[in-house]
């Protein structure tokens, strides 16, 4: 069964104007210096059920303002992630067509292109903005809009290609 660590509803860090963000539980990548290592263990965190997916979409839409949302971790794309994440995203995209919808990945966006999980293809299908690669500590900036490190990349959605924002 899936985890995940934590749900914020009005976030204005993690994405562009006010977003629900969802942090997965597990990571494999273990990043030095990474800003939440208390999402590294799979075990941990609280499970994910069908309640969790519906409290995600309601929290979207609380109070009448409609947000963006952003799936963080942890390692969303890792193997013991990719089927809640994949359900939770088409839940959000369906009930919310024209929001944008975040992932941030310590994978880069080469390393799954050649990957061939059928649920992370449909993932990377219906989100916007992809933010690829691992935190590296020597290359930190706390300056870059939406990255820890200057390795770490922005793809935005454009006419169903991700291009690279520069």
């Amino acid at each position: 069964m899936s985890r995940y660590h934590a749900i914020m509803t009005n976030d204005v860090v993690n994405g562009e104007g006010v977003c629900v963000s969802f942090w997965v539980q597990g990571c494999p990548h273990h990043c030095p210096g990474c800003f939440n290592p208390e999402t590294w263990d799979f075990k941990e965190g609280q499970p994910y059920t069908e309640h969790t997916k519906w409290e995600i979409i309601e929290d979207i839409g609380a109070n009448g303002l409609t947000r963006n949302f952003s799936i963080l971790g942890g390692e969303p794309l890792d193997e013991h992630n990719v089927g809640m994440v994949e359900e939770v995203v088409t839940a959000v995209r369906q009930a919310y067509p024209n929001i944008k919808i975040f992932l941030w990945t310590g994978f880069t966006i080469e390393d799954l292109s050649g990957c061939f999980d059928q649920k992370i293809g449909r993932i990377l299908n219906t989100i916007d903005v992809l933010i690829d690669g691992p935190f590296i500590e020597a290359e930190k900036d706390l300056s870059l809009k939406l990255r820890g490190s200057k390795n770490q990349r922005i793809f935005q959605k454009i006419d169903g290609k991700f291009e690279e924002k520069k």
